[in-house]
């Protein structure tokens, strides 16, 4: 089995002294994680024989939809770290170079809005997931439930993320932008 390695490598990484993959990263990986829980359990729900035809159709929508939701979580595991090595590199610039203060909220709001994207992909997700929870084959739920604690982390984590950046934003239009992203993620949770 090869996913285990690659599953002990994320793990491992997490867990080392480097900044990245950090909480941003790990946050869109449970994403990915739950909606590939919940892909699972509508494979195995569309194979089953006592399955009808009008639902195994329903599903399959389902499949199509969430396998690129998933493929977008997938996509921010990377985007977190680069936004991050971004902000780290701006940080750097020396603080007489009259584009430093500018380049570093640059960095700040990207930084802010890859877990923004994040969460907003895994409420994507979710949203799908309830409208197809009630067609899962009961012996395969448990996974659906998984798959949606999963999504559930991810947005909160990602709000950690962007309440992390926030501090250090001095648009207070964009901080309130950020804001209302919050407040409307953990109203989803």
């Amino acid at each position: 089995m090869e996913w285990d390695k690659a599953a002990a490598k994320f793990a491992d990484a997490l867990a080392n002294s480097e900044p990245t993959p950090g909480g941003g990263a790990a946050a869109a990986m449970s994403g990915a994680m739950g909606c590939g829980l919940i892909m699972m359990a509508i494979h195995t729900t569309a194979k089953q024989k006592n399955t009808p035809p009008a639902i195994k159709a329903k599903l399959e929508q389902s499949l199509k939809k969430l396998g690129s939701l998933k493929e977008e979580l997938k996509n921010y595991i990377r985007k977190d770290g680069e936004a991050y090595t971004a902000y780290l590199i701006t940080k750097k610039l020396p603080k007489e170079n009259p584009n430093r203060e500018q380049a570093m909220q640059d960095a700040l709001l990207l930084a802010a809005r890859v877990p923004t994207d994040t969460a907003t992909t895994a409420i994507q997700c979710l949203r799908e997931t309830d409208l197809i929870k009630s067609d899962i084959a009961p012996v395969i739920m448990s996974d659906i439930l998984c798959g949606q604690y999963l999504l559930k982390t991810c947005v909160k984590c990602s709000v950690e993320s962007i309440k992390a950046n926030l501090a250090f934003i001095k648009n207070n239009d964009w901080v309130n932008k950020f804001e209302q992203h919050i407040l409307i993620f953990l109203k989803s949770c």
